[in-house]
């Protein structure tokens, strides 16, 4: 049974409810990629079409649609590739700073992490018997103001883990 004083209930009362959806990175990126997909999938379309009009201007016997043509569905199918990776880039940092935006929320002034620091402690001697150094960064990166970029999924995993693990543990 752990010995929490109330403060630090309080703080481990608070991760039980935290949205943790919203700061799942591949999540959000799955819904955010459809955009991506479809101007891939057009390129791709494109690409092909253009290169068996390309194959067909080669041959003497068969009548093709102009190499202008077939060079200007080249050139757009190429757009659609570069304008998808783009995009995805784009999204890609967008959504990181969307979810850096929100962990900053949660772990306000102070640091959520370093809170509920005895908890975290504890589920890592229980479960690993000791405190891994990844678990030792994000907790200070909890301390000084703020979790970085790298450490998004470890930062979800601990709180929905720490949290479960709480949960166990509270007699019935």
């Amino acid at each position: 049974m752990l010995n929490l004083n109330k403060q630090e209930e309080h703080y481990i009362n608070l991760a039980q409810h935290i949205d943790l959806a919203e700061i799942d990175y591949p999540t959000i990126m799955r819904d955010q990629v459809r955009h991506t997909y479809i101007y891939l999938a057009c390129g791709g379309g494109l690409f092909i079409i253009s290169s068996v009009f390309f194959v067909a201007e080669l041959l003497p016997k068969i009548k093709g649609i102009g190499a202008g043509a077939v060079s200007i569905m080249l050139l757009i199918s190429l757009f659609c590739f570069f304008h998808a990776m783009r995009y995805q880039k784009e999204m890609e940092t967008r959504v990181t700073y969307e979810i850096l935006q929100k962990i900053h929320a949660i772990e306000g002034k102070n640091g959520f992490l370093w809170r509920i620091n005895a908890v975290i402690n504890a589920f890592c001697i229980a479960e690993y018997g000791g405190l891994p150094e990844e678990v030792q960064q994000i907790q200070t990166s909890s301390q000084s103001g703020g979790i970085e970029m790298s450490e998004i999924r470890l930062y979800k995993d601990l709180i929905e883990k720490v949290t479960q693990w709480y949960q166990s543990q509270l007699p019935q």
